[in-house]
């Protein structure tokens, strides 16, 4: 356990579905315990997920927090500043993205956000229209569906020849830049904070998925979530701490070890 004082030294960077948030109904409230210290002794709480800009601030709205984040699976990182958002592009624009799928999607059972109306994605996704719609407001990368697992990799194949790379979510594949990832983009924000506050900072990170992988092996430390079918995904990142419990009840767990009343 660290003491109080040493508290503001942490950054600590979270996926969100099937970690902060529940599974089931994209619910925190397992993880309130810690989230009330965290926001008590003003811990960066960093956001870091294949979700949309709009998405992450409306959950940032009912989290109470307004730290910077990064979305669609390190495509963005999104920093307040006085009147909007900071913004730095690691990612393709979604114009080039669309195009490039639409291409790798001829002939093929997938289908893409572009492709769905907002009831579709509610259907697939449990949410509600109007957060369906936000889900659907990408910037860089194109979630899908594939019907036939057998095609991936000669998908991912024609993808980067064209600069683009394919990884799985929680739900969805993801269309993204080659090199793109989310370990880039919290190194990103490490190093922008360090610079900011002219100090170090450990790094803690917490996610379940495959897309998360590289976020947990550039953290200080790596946090896997239990899944929702009391599974992990194959991890051999050194010193691992792997959760007892599922989703945001295993993300309050692991982090009691680091912060405390």
């Amino acid at each position: 356990m660290i003491e109080n004082n040493n508290y503001t030294d942490y950054l600590i960077f979270t996926d969100l579905d099937g970690t902060l948030l529940n599974h089931e109904n994209y619910s925190f409230e397992d993880a309130s315990e810690m989230l009330s210290i965290i926001k008590k002794n003003n811990i960066p709480l960093i956001i870091v997920t294949s979700k949309t800009k709009d998405e992450v601030i409306l959950l940032q709205k009912r989290l109470d927090i307004k730290y910077p984040f990064i979305i669609e699976n390190g495509a963005g990182v999104f920093i307040p500043s006085k009147n909007d958002y900071e913004i730095i592009a690691l990612g393709t624009k979604y114009q080039e993205t669309i195009e490039a799928f639409q291409k790798y999607s001829q002939g093929i059972d997938m289908k893409g956000f572009s492709q769905m109306s907002d009831q579709e994605v509610s259907s697939l996704t449990g949410l509600s229209i109007d957060k369906a719609a936000l889900a659907r407001k990408r910037t860089f990368s194109e979630p899908f569906i594939l019907g036939d697992i057998t095609q991936l990799e000669s998908l991912k194949i024609k993808a980067n020849q064209d600069g683009f790379d394919i990884v799985k979510g929680g739900r969805f594949y993801h269309l993204i830049s080659l090199g793109q990832d989310k370990a880039n983009a919290l190194k990103e924000l490490h190093a922008y904070y360090e610079k900011l506050h002219n100090k170090t900072y450990k790094t803690i990170a917490l996610g379940d998925g495959e897309n998360d992988l590289t976020m947990l092996e550039a953290a200080d430390q790596a946090v896997l979530i239990k899944r929702f079918d009391d599974t992990f995904i194959d991890c051999n990142i050194k010193n691992v701490i792997k959760t007892d419990d599922i989703g945001p009840k295993g993300w309050n767990e692991s982090l009691k070890r680091y912060f405390s009343c």
